[in-house]
């Protein structure tokens, strides 16, 4: 009965808090526990399932209706299988679905339902009463998806906006290993969640608005503040997060920084990748080699960085206004210093069109290994669909997933960085 006690107040905490990383590793730590608790009755010769188990039910990926509608006994029963370690698993069909909370925790919710055995099929469980069209008050705790069926984290997905759209609430999504041979079934990722994407807009929004210079330890701003775009098209045939053949024959991947201060009112496409700070942890570290003001054309130059300002005696705005104020796209090129990536924004003077960021060439087909941030498309344009390409493409390949968001440097309100769960698509 603790157990049951201790399961109804996490319940609880979990229902009433937003579903932050902690909250969702909390709810997958609590089912796997429920799942290997195998007692024969519970308190007062109740059920099993009254006290232990997880009851699951699938949802057809091909579904076109709300999840929690979806019947398939007659009146007001929903059968769902009994998920528990000493049981066979057979009943579960893969792909995506929900699953409910316990007894004791629904009644404390105020979400009480009512369950007895399947007199039909042993392994299932009959839960009476489903009142559909009240989603936000039915006891389910928990959304899922076999990270091993191709299409169950979108299904998923579709059923957690799904959720959100008729009770403004959130459901975690939680994967689910039912051969995990330590029984630990189910488990959460952050990024999985589809409201991941407004976190990230939210971050990326606090980077854009950090204009101080330099980092901490002496490094650039580019390592530690800022935004780093990278302009690319979503396109089968060439995964965005590569080094194109141009890039790699001259050492040099073409980015922009954006940042409140910098005045970039235009990029130079219209989807593309978003990366990390260039500090973020990551597997595969990238390296800034230099910095041009404006678009430097660095395509045509073949090693990238032309000869540096420093070696010019250009260290100041009026110096370099001075020699390149009428021709921005012929400047030369700002060492990765501190001092001087700053004083690259400088002498932009909110020039409107992108500056350039080179970065070194890295290896082919490693986007695991990146500090990718999220896809993206520039508000008003027609790069929706390929911002969604790259966002499947890296899922796929990577399997992990990015948010796609919406960039709109001159936006009224001063909100550059926007997600919209429709624009999503895993």
């Amino acid at each position: 009965m603790g157990i049951l006690r201790l399961c109804g107040v996490l319940a609880l905490c979990a229902c009433l808090a937003p579903v932050h990383a902690q909250e969702g590793t909390r709810t997958a730590q609590w089912l796997n526990a429920r799942f290997t608790s195998t007692p024969e009755q519970c308190v007062g010769r109740s059920p099993a399932f009254a006290c232990s188990g997880v009851l699951v039910r699938s949802v057809p990926q091909s579904a076109n209706a709300d999840f929690w509608t979806l019947k398939d006994v007659a009146g007001s029963d929903l059968r769902f299988v009994f998920l528990r370690n000493d049981r066979s698993m057979a009943g579960l069909a893969p792909g995506c679905g929900y699953l409910l909370f316990d007894g004791l925790s629904a009644a404390a919710l105020g979400k009480a339902f009512q369950a007895v055995q399947d007199p039909v099929s042993p392994g299932a469980v009959l839960v009476s009463g489903w009142q559909a069209q009240a989603p936000a008050q039915l006891a389910i705790q928990a959304l899922f998806h076999d990270s091993a069926q191709a299409g169950g984290l979108r299904c998923a997905q579709r059923n957690q906006l799904a959720y959100y759209q008729a009770t403004g609430l959130w459901l975690p999504i939680l994967r689910i290993a039912p051969g995990d041979p330590q029984a630990q079934v189910f488990g959460f990722a952050q990024q999985e969640q589809l409201y991941n994407g407004r976190r990230v807009a939210e971050r990326l929004e606090r980077r854009y608005r950090d204009a101080l210079g330099g980092c901490r330890d002496g490094q650039a701003a580019a390592y530690c503040r800022g935004v780093l775009i990278r302009a690319v098209n979503g396109a089968s045939g060439f995964h965005a997060w590569n080094p194109s053949s141009n890039s790699v024959t001259r050492n040099g991947v073409s980015f922009s920084y954006i940042r409140a201060d910098v005045g970039t009112q235009r990029l130079a496409g219209t989807e593309g990748l978003i990366y990390r700070e260039l500090a973020a942890p990551a597997r595969q570290t990238l390296v800034m080699r230099c910095a041009y003001p404006a678009n430097a054309s660095s395509s045509a130059i073949p090693n990238s960085c032309r000869a540096s300002c420093a070696s010019q005696n250009i260290n100041s705005v009026s110096a370099w206004r001075s020699r390149y104020g009428a021709s921005p796209v012929s400047s030369c090129a700002f060492d990765p210093s501190a001092a001087a990536f700053e004083l690259n924004i400088e002498v932009r003077a909110h020039g409107g069109a992108w500056n350039e960021i080179i970065i070194a060439s890295w290896p082919q087909n490693i986007g695991p290994q990146l500090a990718l941030e999220a896809a993206f498309l520039i508000r008003g344009s027609g790069g929706l669909s390929g911002a969604r390409y790259i966002q499947r493409d890296y899922y796929q390949q990577a399997g992990k997933v990015i948010p796609v968001l919406r960039v709109d440097l001159t936006a009224a309100n001063g909100q550059v960085f926007t997600f919209d769960p429709l624009d999503q698509n895993l």
